[in-house]
């Protein structure tokens, strides 16, 4: 397809920042529906961003024939009903992180997709960086066996978890998220795990290429409903280790520190995810540099959307494949029972008995 027609189904703080006005920008693909529960959430959405069909109920867009993909960018214990639908109704998915909460029902997409034929992505947005790709590169081709990771993410996520009052039904509140997205462990299936340490493992799946066999975690909520602290340790299966620390309560002007560091037999890559910088570091200290980038973000919000568009029409490779986010999804799967149990996990792996 030249020109795919894609939908957006939820028009929260996420999808109005991110993926509407992507989509709504793009020229090589058309916005053509939006679903959202509130018809007047709906329709003033529709308006903004000139959408012509509207949908309070999936089925009826499915049904309506209107979309070639679709975007899900709705709370995360939605997201596996919601595009194993799409899914079934052959329709492409971009789902946002995390692709589910749990291991079963993110096999299960991959499953799906795989046999229908059809693209299963995730909003990953750091995998849409040069850094990234240079990342990649490096750690798969320049620095030797794998030995260790140690991946950190600090952000201010603590008001969020924090939850409060409901916003009310002005359009411009509602451009903000929702207290009960993040807050409530039945929307948001978890706090730092799933909202933030997905990017770091959603970054290592991908990166490595390898399968994590076992991980011990140590969560803090710090009265909070849902997860604000974590810090985990983990092994690849193969041999190499990793650890991971984030925590949300890098507020009142703190500075964010999203990065991670990959040590090899024959050299070292350091990938700042919040400058969007990277360097290869090889055995005798020459150094290679991934400069960050002199033009736009870091954090380009709108790449995962454009590029779903352009996969749809053949222009372009998936750069947050289902089955990578599915590992993450075991992991952080793993994690949490780890956190409950006091004892390391084994990470499940697609084609378990269990799924």
């Amino acid at each position: 397809m030249t020109k795919p027609r894609v939908g957006v189904v939820g028009t929260g703080w996420w999808a109005g920042t991110a993926h509407l006005p992507a989509l709504a920008g793009h020229q090589g693909s058309q916005l053509t529906a939006i679903c959202e529960p509130k018809p007047e959430r709906a329709r003033e959405v529709a308006a903004r961003f000139g959408v012509r069909h509207v949908f309070v109920d999936l089925d009826d867009l499915l049904a309506a024939d209107v979309v070639d993909g679709l975007v899900i960018a709705t709370p995360h214990t939605t997201h596996h009903a919601l595009a194993k639908a799409a899914l079934e109704a052959g329709v492409h998915v971009l789902v946002e992180k995390p692709l589910t909460t749990s291991a079963p029902d993110a096999f299960e997409l991959v499953d799906l997709a795989e046999s229908r034929g059809l693209h299963l992505t995730v909003g990953y947005t750091y995998h849409h960086t040069p850094a990234a790709a240079f990342v990649r590169d490096a750690v798969r081709e320049e620095i030797g066996e794998l030995v260790c990771v140690a991946a950190q993410f600090t952000s201010a996520t603590q008001p969020l978890f924090g939850g409060g009052d409901t916003p009310g039904e002005d359009p411009d509140e509602a451009d903000v998220p929702h207290p009960t997205t993040y807050a409530d462990p039945a929307r948001s299936g978890g706090g730092q795990g799933h909202t933030q340490v997905t990017h770091l493992m959603g970054a290592v799946n991908w990166t490595t290429g390898r399968e994590v066999e076992e991980v011990f975690c140590y969560q803090d909520n710090r009265g909070l409903p849902v997860d604000l602290v974590d810090v985990m340790a983990f092994r690849f299966a193969g041999g190499g280790l990793g650890t991971v620390t984030s925590t949300g309560t890098a507020v009142d002007g703190q500075p964010p520190r999203h990065r991670i560091h990959y040590d090899g037999t024959r050299g070292t890559v350091f990938h700042d995810l919040t400058t969007g910088a990277a360097t290869l570091v090889r055995t005798g200290g020459q150094r290679v540099e991934c400069p960050a980038p002199s033009e736009g973000p870091a954090y380009p919000v709108g790449a995962p959307a454009r590029a779903f568009a352009e996969l749809l029409a053949g222009r372009g490779t998936n750069r947050a494949p289902g089955d990578e986010a599915a590992a993450t999804v075991a992991f952080l799967d793993a994690a949490y029972r780890s956190a409950a149990t006091g004892r390391a996990e084994r990470v499940p792996r697609r084609g378990d008995a269990a799924h």
